[in-house]
């Protein structure tokens, strides 16, 4: 019983040295950020449609189908943010970032797929009082879009994520951070010829820095 009323005393000290981070005002930030994304392996639909040309018989088409385990490398690729705080330490956060996925599965027609995102983010920023370090919570919407050779598809988006941050100086906050993300179910990449059927789930890490422009 003593462990356990030890134990709930020590949250509860904790709890109370967070505090939500207060800026001098209400300001503006920009920021760059390195991630290291993985796309869960899943179930993928390849639909192509191929012609075949026979002398004094003329063209036929017909539809190849590949259906395989997708099993993705982990990209690292950059971001850029814009960003507004106000000073009770809620942000609103703009972010653009792309990268390029290569593809393990030998069943693939193509070797890397392309992934763009614009996102809008809300997070919540803590702090340990009398400390540079914090916190922060948060999630987001946005549109993604992936492609494949000609093949490409646009789809609604979500994300949530957490991260610790250092603030550096009272411009230059350190943050890492750990993102999940997921786009909305069966996105087809499409093209005259072809229909990818997939699934765009996964996690990232990151690393990046803000400059509040006080």
């Amino acid at each position: 019983m003593r462990l356990y009323k030890g134990v709930a005393i020590a949250g509860l000290s904790m709890l109370m040295g967070f505090s939500a981070q207060t800026w001098a005002r209400d300001t503006w930030y920009i920021g760059a950020t390195s991630y290291e994304s993985t796309i869960n392996n899943n179930t993928i639909h390849d639909r192509e449609r191929v012609q075949t040309c026979t002398p004094l018989v003329g063209c036929t088409s017909s539809i190849v189908a590949r259906d395989y385990r997708g099993r993705f490398d982990t990209d690292r690729h950059p971001a850029i943010n814009v960003g507004f705080i106000n000073r009770d330490g809620w942000r609103t956060e703009f972010e653009y970032r792309e990268g390029d996925f290569g593809i393990k599965s030998p069943e693939s027609k193509e070797d890397f797929i392309e992934s763009r995102r614009v996102m809008a983010s809300f997070w919540r920023d803590f702090k340990f009082s009398d400390s540079a370090f914090g916190y922060y919570v948060g999630m987001g919407l946005g549109v993604g879009q992936l492609r494949q050779g000609p093949a490409d598809d646009e789809f609604i988006m979500a994300q949530a994520g957490t991260g610790l941050t250092y603030a550096v100086t009272r411009n230059v906050t350190l943050d890492l951070g750990y993102r999940v993300f997921a786009g909305e179910p069966d996105i087809v990449l499409e093209d005259n010829n072809r229909a990818l059927d997939m699934d765009y789930r996964g996690n990232s890490f990151n690393f990046g820095v803000r400059y509040y422009l006080y």
